[in-house]
């Protein structure tokens, strides 16, 4: 509790939740199954790209289409947001299994 001069309960102020407003106007949707993240002392790099394997193909074939730059701290609240909502969706439909990575070929 704080108290003011006079020895009354001063009942601090809740912040005031500020408005904004997202301008879809010129918002582009991109698919991307593949991702690849590099990093540094004060930045956090996300590669997204396409995967366009095709069978018979000995490499992938990997469009990369957009890079994302983040500060750290937004990384880590893109991280905690991620979290959340992959919670959300299990919670919701169950599960989401991810398959071991295939073994390379024996040669």
């Amino acid at each position: 509790m704080l108290f003011d001069d006079d020895g009354s309960i001063n009942k601090p102020q809740q912040p005031q939740q500020q408005q904004i407003h997202l301008d879809a106007s010129q918002m582009q949707t991109v698919y991307a199954n593949f991702f690849a993240l590099s990093g540094a002392a004060d930045e956090v790099t996300c590669y997204l790209g396409t995967n366009m394997q095709l069978p018979g193909m000995k490499a992938p074939a990997i469009r990369l289409s957009h890079r994302l730059i983040l500060l750290p701290a937004n990384a880590k609240r893109l991280m905690l947001a991620l979290q959340q909502t992959v919670k959300a969706h299990e919670d919701r439909f169950g599960p989401i299994e991810i398959p071991p990575p295939p073994r390379p070929p024996v040669t």
